[in-house]
């Protein structure tokens, strides 16, 4: 059962829609507490961390033991003490050496593509902007307005009237 944990109640509704079972808000309710609640006292087997920061360790006591944590994130600046004594798996995504890999990009290039096109992956998109609106973008971002959707920022490919 996929369990969404958002800092914000107001982002439910979007995070249902987007197929959680159910949605922790941790403005409302303790993690740990609402984790074990909707797994029967069990705790997550699988648990992904796209914010790290100090968050992370409520995540760590949320998960079964045997779990696995999968820290792919950046969003919260602040510092993140990995558990060390944990009863975890964990996987930690720290760098992107493989966006410098020019098969390997055009791999993921490539199964995102089919993906997108054959409907298996829905891009959620909140609002696109043209590269004039970057700044405006930008602000949008920077304020949490997007609620995990993607904002888009499009730029067109301008042809000169040589055909060159």
């Amino acid at each position: 059962m996929p369990i969404a944990i958002t800092r914000h109640t107001a982002k439910k509704d979007d995070l249902l829609a987007a197929g959680a079972a159910a949605v922790i808000a941790t403005d409302h309710v303790d993690v740990v507490e609402a984790v074990r609640h909707h797994t029967g006292g069990i705790g997550a087997d699988i648990v992904l961390d796209v914010v790290m920061g100090p968050g992370q360790q409520d995540l760590v006591k949320a998960a079964r033991p045997g779990g696995t944590l999968v820290a792919a994130g950046f969003l919260d600046p602040r510092p993140t003490s990995f558990p060390g004594n944990a009863p975890l798996t964990i996987f930690s995504y720290r760098s992107f050496e493989h966006t410098v890999d020019a098969v390997v990009v055009k791999r993921m290039a490539a199964f995102l593509n089919a993906g997108v096109r054959l409907g298996a992956l829905r891009p959620a998109i909140d609002r696109v902007f043209a590269l004039d609106d970057a700044v405006e973008a930008h602000r949008r971002l920077e304020k949490g307005l997007h609620a995990g959707k993607k904002i888009v920022v499009t730029v067109q490919q301008r042809t000169s009237r040589h055909g060159t």
